[in-house]
């Protein structure tokens, strides 16, 4: 048996993937020397992303090819843009848009906002241009320009206020001496793009691939003066906390940024229907030819801002808005062959490998296919011509075969009823169209879920790269993640491995001993629940507290976390009611893991009026933001609850209360405070 485990993973290690990882090493490595030491960009960040991605999936298969070296780990070629641009993190998160391709789905949208919102009958919506370039933070006080943020990876952004200072579109000083926060698209003109080119060309200098490639190079240099002598823009779309100005819509806010001196496109339509959204989206796409910056679609955002609270946020994307992208560049290559892999939770997914061809300036020889049921549907074969894209312009996808060019030599694809992995069953779920090994140890399930839970995001266990885990298993020393914490048992036997030594057994341990100490959050994205990531992991952290609460929620209040969505809902609730799921999660407490809340010593509550009550607010508030009633609440002795339940003791509700208060009214056990009445509780609490 062991001998099996030992040559699947070594079959495993394919000599054409460590040579496509030297590759993406060596070329990466040569656009960050340019980017970060040369100030140039050679690749759109699209396509810079893209390959990134694409090492870090690698690396992730064979983690025993990752070095310390690789622009996986180290940030470009110098530190110069860490040591210029300092870590911030946003506010409120800086959430990305939902994406589609397809004019139908514009329907759908329209669709699922009645059905979340049955009672309105009068919903417009405001559409306005998608522009292809940076997005970016700018925050006044009284006025004054004080800070720009990157928007990052939508939580924490870089400190590029030196540079922002320089872009002439962006006001220094508002017309009326506000605090505000507002959010738009860095971008550099086509006009100014193509004279900058063009000058370059004459220097005989490497030119810019696109307009957002330059912008992106441009607002990263060193120098801040040069961010001037280029000419980048900046039109902005989105007010934070908007109804605190009184504004009751989006597109009032637009107008009120221009109110203000402040640059948007002047493009935002309302609109009420989906046929209107999408005759006025085939204007645009036409039109949008004679601007004189990149756009690559449109955003259709929900108008009325009290709705925008009722609909929430998924983990990534708002309810209320999603992007329609123009159609994405397509080519045609040859599918060669299938590739099954088989990932954590056991699916057994099908990867195209293609006749390497360039996609957007950069070379693509696999493609995502998604599910065998995407391979019947779109009656793909080996040997067919296929046309591929880029979905969201950074992962490559198979769309359909060109049946033209068939000539009889192709080859129908079956699919699997053997796990590639370990030879075990297959079978697919009532209603999916995954399907999985049915093997609950096998190998390929094992090891990634392992790998998974050690990884750096989660447990962070260093020195337990994939050759460990596969050393731990050959030698039955773990079966599964609770076993790592008895390999202390074994620490002799550790030692006598080759290439180990006490020293390594030692910082191995110590590392194991230490994920003990990592917060419920990491451990809650550590057990791998399907469609929870980091962020939702602490959405999840913060609203149970801990562990034994979690297990309690049933999925209607799991849904009512904001940002957890019906299916990480569904997800949670499953996981957690499996009994070897229940198990591990136990075994894991006994090991000392951190399965709640680090609380915060607090004065003695026991006498404040609120001592012991939950309490949740919904509506929209006038004497207070979000984060002052709740720490109004805790100061009184309460704790605060995200969603409405039979834990629940008050609902303070401001104007247009919602959801929340329709299904408190209808528990019966709850009591409701308007928010008059709970001023009043804290103003005589203030007198005593």
């Amino acid at each position: 048996m062991k001998e099996m485990k030992l040559n699947f993973f070594e079959e495993n290690d394919m000599k054409k993937d460590k040579e496509r990882i030297e590759k993406l090493r060596a070329d990466l490595l040569k656009y960050n020397q340019y980017y970060y030491t040369n100030n140039e960009s050679l690749i759109s960040d699209v396509e810079y992303d893209m390959l990134m991605n694409e090492l870090k999936e690698l690396e992730e298969k064979y983690p025993e090819y990752k070095s310390e070296a690789s622009p996986t780990v180290i940030v470009g070629a110098s530190n110069l843009r860490e040591n210029k641009f300092q870590k911030v993190t946003h506010k409120k998160p800086m959430l990305s848009l939902s994406n589609t391709y397809n004019e139908e789905e514009i329907g759908d949208f329209i669709d699922r906002i009645k059905r979340l919102l049955p009672e309105r009958e009068d919903i417009k919506y405001a559409l306005e241009l998608k522009l292809d370039g940076l997005s970016i933070s700018i925050q006044y006080e009284k006025g004054k320009l004080v800070r720009g943020v990157t928007r990052g990876d939508g939580a924490i952004g870089e400190d590029v206020t030196e540079n922002i200072m320089e872009i002439e579109t962006i006001p220094h000083t508002l017309k009326e001496p506000l605090d505000m926060e507002i959010r738009g698209e860095i971008v550099l003109p086509i006009s100014k793009f193509e004279s900058l080119n063009e000058r370059r060309m004459e220097a005989g200098e490497e030119v810019f691939a696109n307009p957002r490639n330059a912008a992106s190079g441009t607002l990263r240099q060193i120098d801040a003066s040069i961010i001037k002598e280029r000419g980048l823009d900046c039109y902005f779309y989105f007010i934070v906390d908007a109804k605190n100005y009184g504004i009751q819509t989006h597109s009032e806010s637009i107008k009120y940024l221009e109110s203000l001196g402040i640059k948007t496109t002047g493009v935002c339509e309302v609109l009420d229907t989906a046929s209107a959204l999408k005759k006025r989206i085939d204007y645009w796409e036409q039109e949008k030819e004679k601007l004189d910056y990149e756009t690559d679609g449109m955003v259709i955002k929900v108008d009325n801002l009290d709705l925008w609270d009722e609909l929430g946020n998924t983990t990534k994307s708002p309810r209320w808005a999603i992007a329609y992208k123009f159609p994405a560049k397509q080519v045609t290559t040859t599918l060669l062959g299938i590739t099954w892999q088989v990932g954590r939770t056991g699916k057994v997914t099908p990867v195209a490998e293609l006749e390497e061809v360039a996609l957007s300036g950069s070379k693509v020889k696999r493609a995502s296919l998604h599910n065998f049921h995407e391979i019947e549907r779109k009656d793909i074969r080996i040997g067919d011509k296929v046309f591929i894209e880029k979905a969201a312009e950074i992962i490559p996808q198979v769309v359909k075969s060109i049946k033209e060019f068939r000539d009889g030599s192709e080859k129908m694809i079956a699919e699997p009823d053997k796990c590639p992995v370990c030879g075990s069953p297959v079978a697919r779920e009532e209603g999916q169209v995954d399907i999985k090994c049915t093997n609950p140890v096998c190998p390929g399930k094992v090891k990634g879920r392992i790998e998974y839970f050690v990884s750096r995001d989660a447990m962070n266990i260093g020195g337990f790269g994939s050759k460990m885990v596969e050393k731990m298993l050959e030698l039955s020393f773990i079966k599964n993640v609770g076993d790592i914490y008895d390999l202390k048992d074994h620490k002799e036997d550790l030692e006598n491995i080759e290439k180990m030594g006490k020293r390594s057994v030692e910082n191995l341990l110590d590392s194991i001993e230490a994920s003990k100490k990592r917060d419920y959050s990491k451990v809650i994205y550590a057990l791998g629940i399907p469609f929870i990531g980091k962020y939702s992991g602490k959405l999840l952290a913060e609203a149970s507290r801990n562990i034994d609460n979690l297990m309690k929620m049933e999925i209607e209040e799991l849904i009512e976390i904001d940002g957890i969505g019906d299916k990480g809902a569904k997800a949670v609730y499953d996981f957690l009611r499996d009994e070897e799921n229940i198990e591990l999660i136990n075994i894991l407490k006994g090991h000392g893991l951190q399965f709640a809340m680090e609380e915060k010593e607090e004065e003695d509550q026991s006498e404040k009026i609120f001592s012991g009550k939950t309490f949740l607010f919904t509506g929209t508030l006038k004497n207070f933001k979000r984060e002052e009633i709740k720490e109004e609440i805790e100061k009184l002795g309460g704790k605060n609850l995200s969603a409405v339940s039979k834990n629940l003791d008050y609902l303070i509700i401001g104007e247009k209360a919602g959801s929340k208060l329709k299904k408190a009214q209808e528990l019966g056990t709850v009591k409701i405070l308007t928010e008059e009445e709970f001023v009043e509780i804290c103003k005589n609490n203030n007198k005593n």
